[in-house]
């Protein structure tokens, strides 16, 4: 369980969070990440990627119908690897969600800063997002219905378009009660797959926040140094400023050491699930519902590959703006041993703070990986097309 050094400071929205979305144990009740794990692992791989493999394989579909399957399989596969990642590095990820808790509301208080701040501005960002995501949500669970409603007379109840996830027919659903059924049942458990989803990105997003505001704070201390740059004062303040992007780096090498292996699993199948897509709205002659289905799908497997590149991108223009921060600092007019320091910390925000993809580190995120996945769709897609 993770102690937090003020307990005036709570933070519940965060220790759910971090429970539901990477199965930190962070209350006694250590039974409920497990569960969760198994059970978001459980969900993925059976009710779509086993079940949409099933009937690729045996009941012989048509070209439409097949690459949607093989986008379902791939989107199962993806989200399931994600998760063993997060299983993986659990060390890391708990150290993270520690950091938040502990050190980083230990600046925040000798800043004579609250440490809520943040929390209180990240539980707003959600609640602006509340909206648009239950938007997406409802384009996917409900266009099958849609569909359903507007093929009446034209087309059997049990079409494969008239369903949320596809699942090998195992009673008769050309019934309206076992359809309500089933329907009912595949749209829990497609609001389960899209918490799995939404809540590991709001805890990226909850990690970026913390982290941006502790550069801010540490660019505030940075200045209040040098108002003694030609004092003995001078020094300690600038340890601690030392000390406190030390602290700053182990959280980003803890952030690497996983989010690396998301990076690289979103650059291997993202590319693949989007062309196929795109495939489908394009080609296919299906009614508005199904359209509606398959472009919230393109959207929610297109925001966050586009949000971890954000999240590259901010980080680098942290450090960045930090290293010629401490650059451009009036410096040449300082004693010696002080000069030794800023040299110490200069140093230090030389280091590669990017956050690459693991096995291509050349594959970083940023917009320029946005690029390159487009990219790589349009070759994708052309490819589709001529088959």
């Amino acid at each position: 369980m993770t102690l937090i050094e003020n307990k005036n400071y709570h933070r519940k929205f965060y220790t759910i969070l971090m429970t539901v979305a990477f199965f930190l144990n962070t209350s006694q009740y250590d039974c409920i990440p497990k569960f969760l794990m198994h059970f978001y692992i459980f969900d993925w791989m059976m009710f779509v990627t086993l079940a949409a493999g099933y009937i690729f394989f045996y009941e012989k579909p048509g070209m439409s119908l097949g690459m949607e399957l093989i986008q379902y399989m791939i989107v199962g596969i993806l989200y399931t690897l994600i998760f063993l990642v997060f299983i993986l590095k659990n060390e890391a990820i708990m150290s993270n969600y520690n950091f938040i808790q502990t050190k980083f509301i230990h600046w925040s208080n000798k800043k004579s800063l609250h440490p809520n701040a943040v929390y209180k501005k990240n539980i707003k960002i959600v609640k602006s997002l509340a909206i648009p995501l239950a938007t997406l949500s409802l384009s996917i669970a409900f266009g099958p219905l849609v569909s359903t409603i507007n093929d009446i007379g034209r087309l059997p109840l049990d079409n494969r378009t008239h369903f949320v996830l596809f699942w090998p027919k195992i009673v008769d659903t050309n019934k309206i009660s076992m359809y309500g059924i089933i329907y009912a049942v595949q749209v829990l458990f497609t609001v389960i797959l899209y918490i799995s989803s939404l809540s590991f990105n709001l805890g990226f997003m909850v990690f970026l926040n913390e982290l941006t505001n502790q550069f801010e704070i540490l660019l505030d201390g940075i200045n209040d140094a040098f108002k003694y740059k030609r004092d003995k004062q001078f020094q300690p303040l600038f340890i601690d400023c030392i000390r406190h992007h030390q602290i700053i780096i182990k959280f980003l090498d803890d952030l690497k050491s996983y989010f690396k292996w998301i990076i690289l699993i979103e650059i291997i199948v993202v590319q693949v699930v989007l062309a196929i897509l795109i495939y489908n709205l394009t080609k296919v002659n299906a009614s508005i519902g199904y359209k509606v289905k398959v472009a919230g799908s393109l959207l929610f497997n297109l925001l966050p590959i586009c949000f971890h590149c954000h999240i590259g991108e901010v980080i680098l223009s942290l450090h960045t703006r930090l290293s010629n921060h401490i650059y451009n600092m009036v410096w040449y007019d300082m004693p010696n041993k002080n000069k030794q320091l800023l040299v110490i910390m200069f140093q230090r925000t030389q280091r590669d703070l990017t956050l690459s993809s693991a096995l291509f580190s050349n594959e970083r995120a940023s917009r320029s990986l946005i690029s390159k996945v487009i990219k790589q769709v349009y070759t994708i897609l052309n490819v589709l097309l001529k088959t």
